[in-house]
């Protein structure tokens, strides 16, 4: 009986410091009151580079997985767009179900829309001149404006005005984008946060986001946060990091991984030919020397398009030029051929827009991937 008695003690005991520890660990809430603005401007509607999503589109799946992080500590949330400022979600009690169903009425059909980011800040000051407690603004934007005030002078006032802090989910990329204008949006208070929709692919990054901006932890034993971590040193915390171990004299991408070196050849070709013109004999004669410094090298020839024609001939053409690039290097500097490839990619791989001239002839180009070798910092 005796020892029945003990073994019920023991595990009340155990019950009641289980209780404690989890008491002890309590979320407290950064600010009181959350607006989160996403823009709608046409430049959303482009695909994201290395994507085949759309940035509107990404920019709701992002919000919808944020939801499903935030705890439900009584803030005050809102829901607005920019490119046109229209109001989702007047301030109210958060809680994840109402919030998701506004973030549901997102629409992610835009068309030509201008952009006027600044606009749809300034329409944010009606609902911050009502709110109490500390505020918070989150854009989602690729940074892009043409029409209205300027968007940092805006958040600027507001930041002055009514202590916002400003935090940015980027989808500014390598074709449209104003990572500037954002990183000088966040950076107005030290209480900003920023992020790119690339980072934010990963869960662990989206959850130190959502925590970074809502709330922190309280009463419990500090614990190492890994996203703190950089143990390669290379700029891209331990949770994003997908290429651990980088040697630190390398430049690394946003997933920290070391970026190959690529070398552009200025090798143009006539309308629909595929033939290399004596004119870029020097050209190819200064890479074919200085690939030949790196022995044993593999190397990628690669051809592009801009995207006027239908994308199976952009295919076909840049696949016949890169063709045409590798074997002239082989026949006439004798290149090994068996470290060579040619691959062509079309239309796929835009680094400028395809809406202007230059940047259809920026899209027009050949390059050289040299495999194992990788740009220095």
């Amino acid at each position: 009986m005796k020892l029945a008695k003990i073994m019920i003690l023991g595990l009340l005991l155990v019950a009641l410091t289980a209780t404690a520890s989890v008491a002890a660990e309590k979320f407290v809430k950064k600010v009181d009151n959350f607006i989160i603005l996403v823009d709608r401007s046409g430049s959303m509607d482009e695909k994201y580079v290395g994507t085949k999503t759309r940035k509107i589109a990404l920019a709701k799946s992002i919000l919808e997985r944020m939801n499903t992080m935030i705890p439900e500590l009584g803030y005050k949330g809102g829901l607005n767009t920019a490119a046109p400022s229209t109001e989702l979600q007047a301030l109210a009690t958060y809680s994840a179900a109402s919030y998701g169903a506004s973030i549901a009425k997102v629409p992610t059909l835009i068309g030509n829309n201008p952009t006027p980011l600044g606009v749809g800040l300034g329409d944010l000051e009606s609902t911050l001149k009502g709110a109490t407690g500390r505020n918070a603004v989150i854009i989602l934007s690729d940074g892009q404006e043409n029409t209205g005030e300027g968007s940092l002078k805006v958040a600027a006032a507001l930041a002055e005005k009514y202590g916002v802090c400003f935090h940015t989910i980027s989808f500014a990329d390598t074709v449209n984008g104003n990572q500037a204008l954002l990183d000088g949006i966040t950076n107005l208070k030290s209480c900003g946060v920023g992020a790119s929709a690339t980072q934010l692919a990963d869960d662990a990054a989206l959850q130190k986001f959502v925590k970074d901006v809502f709330y922190e932890t309280a009463g419990a034993a500090p614990v190492a946060d890994p996203c703190a971590l950089d143990d390669d040193a290379d700029g891209v915390n331990n949770c994003i990091d997908k290429c651990a171990g980088t040697p630190t004299d390398l430049a690394v991408d946003a997933k920290g991984c070391p970026i190959p070196e690529v070398l552009k050849l200025k090798v143009n070709f006539d309308f629909d030919k595929s033939d290399v013109k004596p004119e870029y004999r020097q050209e190819l004669a200064d890479f074919a020397a200085y690939a030949k410094q790196l022995p044993g090298t593999v190397i990628e020839i690669g051809g592009h398009t801009d995207s006027m024609g239908s994308d199976e001939y952009n295919q076909k053409l840049s696949q016949r030029r890169a063709n045409s690039v590798r074997d002239y290097l082989v026949k006439n500097f004798g290149m090994n051929g068996k470290l060579l490839t040619a691959v062509g990619f079309g239309e796929s791989k835009p680094v400028a827009s395809n809406d202007t001239d230059a940047g259809r002839a920026e899209n027009r180009r050949m390059e050289a991937v040299l495999k194992g070798v990788f740009k220095k910092k």
